[in-house]
């Protein structure tokens, strides 16, 4: 290998650390701020619903500003995209870990979602642009284990801030850490990552912008807020509906602005594509009950158990190094291979881990380490050859497209779950007075055997996929 040769590998590799440490600080946000909320409440004097959009302020913003942030990567380079929103999400770090009030600390939480939505979708679109289609497997199996990872260090990295009190910052330093990450990371990318974008006329589809933000505010707010009373209250249906509809309409918009060669927030041709219809489809269910999960084991561990946040951060931690090792499988050796049959083999692999979770529910210790391995690996043979396989033949030109559409799929997935797991998991609790444990036990079962029912419709709905990448 020549001297020119080896330094562009390296510099490649350095640029794929870059963006996938970016990638890290959105996910890592997401579940550190989680075990804050008793500290900010105490110190701000937060109420419940300010409590409840410090969490939710975040996800909403980064989920109805997706598409946008990953069309913005189309029209004017997926660098120079991705370093506007790393350096926004560091200065909104600042702001977070700053605010004086509880109003502004939810304000900066909000801004840190919609640079989050910019600087994301980049990551995938700069992988393809950096890596030939057969050389993608190890970067997208690095990039799918990132959400297992977060999950895992998220609760173990923000209990060792909180109970360090590290130079008296308290609840602000999981903030604050971000922002000497996002600099190092920010300078770094500058100077690596190549300069790239797709060949559409710098145009932003504003009116699309407007009707699909509305179509995913409608769907997303019921599903985080509404779920919280249950029953569900009749306004959640009806959002619910609404949303459907007028994201119906967004997309009939974006077919008739195409045709008047206009450039669309969402490349509409990309769902003619069997690989891209299908996968993305496979992607929302696949998230319903793996999100779900997450949600009611930690229920399971903290409140049921009574594991510390510590504790419970590393009894999940097998998971993530067991999606790791899967996910590096799955998309390197066994896709090539196997094709479609690699996310198959990764539906049923994760199943067998989910049952051996739930009949040990209220064992607790070792005792969980079976099943978190098993699952963690099904986890890892799903996600980065699902990724492979949707997003192979997207154009290079509509990258940004295609990685926002998998995306926001997600999100939406991962909202979905957590409603409509939480809807089995929170009265079958209730129905269950007495000892904490059997009762969450008992809870956390019953959302597994309906999970396992989710699982068996996304195996069914694989075959959409093709065979082979």
């Amino acid at each position: 290998m020549s001297t020119t040769a080896l330094s562009g590998r390296r510099t490649r590799t350095t640029a794929l650390v870059v963006i996938l440490l970016a990638s890290f600080m959105d996910l890592l946000d997401v579940t550190i701020v989680n075990i804050t909320v008793p500290s900010i409440r105490a110190e701000l004097g937060a109420s419940p619903a300010q409590l409840q959009w410090l969490l939710a302020g975040y996800t909403l913003a980064f989920a109805l500003g997706i598409i946008t942030g990953a069309r913005l990567g189309d029209l004017y380079g997926y660098r120079r995209v991705f370093l506007i929103g790393i350096a926004g999400f560091t200065a909104a770090s600042a702001l977070c870990g700053a605010a004086p009030t509880a109003d502004l600390l939810v304000a900066a939480r909000v801004a840190q979602g919609v640079c989050a939505a910019v600087m994301v979708p980049q990551v995938l679109s700069q992988i393809q642009l950096m890596y030939a289609p057969h050389e993608r497997g190890g970067a997208i199996a690095a990039f799918s284990s990132l959400s297992g990872l977060a999950a895992a260090v998220g609760p173990i990295l923000g209990a060792t801030l909180l109970e360090g009190d590290w130079y008296g910052l308290g609840w602000r330093a999981v903030f604050w850490i971000n922002v000497p990450v996002g600099v190092l990371a920010l300078a770094v990318a500058a100077r690596v990552l190549p300069r790239g974008r797709g060949t559409t006329r710098p145009r932003l589809d504003l009116t699309g912008m407007a009707i699909c933000g509305a179509g995913l505010l409608l769907i997303l707010y019921p599903l985080i807020a509404g779920s919280e009373h249950l029953p569900w209250p009749t306004w959640t249906y009806l959002s619910l509906a609404a949303g459907a509809a007028v994201l119906a309409l967004f997309l009939l918009h974006q077919r008739r602005l195409a045709l008047r060669g206009g450039t669309p927030l969402v490349e509409v041709s990309l769902f003619r594509m069997r690989s891209v219809g299908g996968g993305l489809l496979v992607q929302f269910l696949f998230f319903v009950p793996v999100m779900g999960f997450f949600f009611t084991f930690t229920q399971l561990l903290q409140t049921g158990l009574g594991m510390t946040p510590l504790a419970a951060g590393l009894t999940m931690l097998p998971w993530p190094i067991a999606t790791t090792a899967g996910a590096t499988l799955g998309a390197a050796v066994l896709l090539p291979r196997l094709g479609r049959a690699t996310v198959q083999l990764g539906l049923l692999t994760l199943a067998a881990g989910l049952t051996l979770l739930a009949l040990t529910a209220t064992s607790g210790g070792l005792a969980f380490l079976p099943g978190m391995i098993v699952g963690g690996a099904g986890m890892g043979l799903t996600v980065a050859p699902l990724a492979q396989l949707t997003l192979e033949r997207v154009p290079p030109a509509h990258a940004g497209s295609g990685s926002g559409l998998f995306n926001t799929i997600a999100q939406l997935g991962a909202s979905a779950g957590v409603a409509t797991i939480g809807t089995i998991f929170f009265p079958v609790l209730a129905a269950h007075p007495g000892p904490a444990a059997p009762a969450y036990g008992t809870a956390f079962s019953t959302t597994i055997w309906a999970s396992l029912a989710l699982l068996t419709l996304t195996l069914a709905v694989t075959f959409l996929l093709p065979r082979r990448p």
